[in-house]
């Protein structure tokens, strides 16, 4: 009798579920599924039920291809010309050509040279191992021997490498721009020796109201050496970075300005912000040594660095040198941690061949996830322009200064040819305030998408938002009508009694 009643009351249930679906069916939003419930044809019926399953298969692909392109992560390029009421001032860094330019330094690395058994240039030399096919002995030694022996001279404590700098006052005799002697600091190259660098303290960064070349940095720059320190001398002049205020410069960067001219360069700022992972490859906020887990991205913060991804993988082929040669390579700006230095012909030869090796090979793509990528960068373009300095007129003029004359130990018979073999100048300029700024936005956005999916939903179904409410009211129609078993007072007598 309870098994009886209880299926009774089940059928009736169904029945009553299936009578409101049904009636919530011909109401809901949904196309077709009305269409399909209330149509007693099977042919018109049948027409609908196949619309519908491939109005949903439509709709199923389009939403798949709308997250396929969101998930490629394509980013749209805006380049914008902006003027600017100011430009920040670059780094600037003046370096002689020749590295051994006092006489401390010549005679540390003649003794060097001649210790080692190096002094006949043209004479082959175990350099050539390393690069013979491309370079003549004579031009493979000088530059080799000139590494060799700024190494080596960047290798000596501090207190040393100290005699080997030219007092600033006897590099730059002339200044323009509001700045003095005490807005350049000097650092140890290690291919041009030491060096003069301008406008890189983040707190006294020098900025540009004005254009034009009377509103720069105008140097007048002493690049002559007496004949007898012309050692591995290949060329006479200065060598110029101009880089972002926090950025060490990189040897192979740069412009070489020749003696006896006079050098125009007009510079212009571009700034790029790319979009961090997994937009692109770069990561932000790379400011702290724990930013990232990577033991080469912690050497360059170690080293003073503002990080760049260059310097990581400069780190790296350190410590590959060093597991090979048991030295530290210091040519790059990457400090030696290992207390041992690369400053032998032996272990100078194993790290340039280590160094050969590896730039050779795929290593940036083997070790990018240890190097992360910078997001923001700024690249200063250079324009330049060169005419014959100084003047015979002028040159006679010059003569007379105090500096000058303290240059060529107080003569009063400089030639003009001494003069052009002696004195360059350069004029460093913004043309105009304009900057360029790249950014990256995303190609599509997670708002674009989820607004992609609710317009293809309500072109190939109707459905909104708010059908997603119809559902939910079905379910609780269904429950709140469902009765509980229900016994006839008979039978419930019966069981009482």
């Amino acid at each position: 009798m309870w098994e009886k009643s209880n299926l009774a009351n089940t059928d009736s249930k169904e029945n009553r579920n299936w009578q409101i679906f049904k009636e919530w069916s011909q109401n809901i939003s949904v196309q077709g599924i009305p269409n399909i419930v209330r149509e007693k044809n099977p042919i018109v019926r049948g027409m609908w039920l196949v619309l519908f399953l491939a109005s949903n298969a439509l709709c199923i692909l389009t939403i798949a291809v709308s997250v396929i392109i969101y998930l490629k992560y394509d980013v749209v390029t805006t380049i914008r010309v902006v003027e600017k009421d100011f430009l920040p001032f670059p780094a600037v860094t003046v370096c002689n050509t020749n590295p051994f330019v006092t006489e401390a330094a010549f005679e540390q690395v003649q003794s060097l040279l001649k210790a080692n058994n190096l002094t006949n240039f043209t004479k082959p030399t175990l350099f050539d191992q390393i690069l013979s096919e491309n370079y003549t002995s004579l031009f493979l030694n000088y530059n080799m021997l000139r590494l060799f022996g700024a190494t080596y001279l960047k290798s000596l404590f501090n207190d040393q490498k100290k005699s080997f700098a030219i007092p600033f006052s006897n590099i730059v005799t002339q200044l323009s721009m509001p700045c003095d002697q005490n807005d350049w600091i000097g650092y140890f190259d290690s291919f041009f020796g030491y060096c003069y660098r301008f406008n890189s303290e983040k707190s006294r960064i020098k900025r540009s109201f004005h254009t034009g070349k009377y509103n720069g940095l105008m140097l007048e720059i002493h690049v002559g050496i007496p004949d007898s320190r012309q050692l591995l001398t290949l060329s006479t002049g200065a060598h110029i970075f101009i880089n972002d205020n926090p950025i060490r410069p990189l040897v192979a960067q740069g412009l070489d300005l020749a003696s006896g001219s006079y050098t125009n360069i007009v510079i212009k700022r571009t700034t790029n912000k790319q979009m961090a992972r997994p937009y692109s490859e770069c990561v932000n906020n790379l400011g702290s040594i724990d930013s990232f887990d990577s033991e080469y991205y912690r050497k360059v913060l170690r080293s003073n660095l503002t990080y760049r991804q260059v310097d990581c993988f400069c780190a790296y082929i350190q410590s590959e040198v060093y597991k090979k040669c048991k030295c530290d390579d210091i040519a790059s700006n990457i400090v030696s941690e290992n207390g041992n230095t690369c400053d032998t012909v032996e272990e100078l030869l194993c790290s340039a061949q280590t160094y050969q090796e590896i730039t050779a090979s795929e290593y940036k793509s083997r070790i990018k996830n240890e190097c992360p990528l910078e997001c923001d960068t700024v690249r200063y373009d250079t324009m330049k322009s060169e005419s014959r300095y100084p003047s015979a007129s002028y040159a006679k003029e010059l003569a007379k200064t105090d500096r000058v004359k303290l240059l060529f130990d107080n003569r009063s018979n400089v030639s003009l040819e001494e003069f052009r073999e002696s004195i360059l100048a350069v004029n460093i300029y913004y043309e105009s305030l304009k900057q360029t700024e790249i950014t990256e936005s995303a190609s599509v956005t997670l708002d674009a998408l989820i607004a992609d999916i609710g317009g293809i939903h309500g072109l190939f179904l109707g459905i909104s938002i708010l059908s997603f409410a119809e559902i939910i009211d079905l379910i609780i129609m269904i429950r709140s009508i469902d009765p509980a078993y229900v016994f006839s007072s008979k039978e419930t007598m019966e069981l009482i009694g």
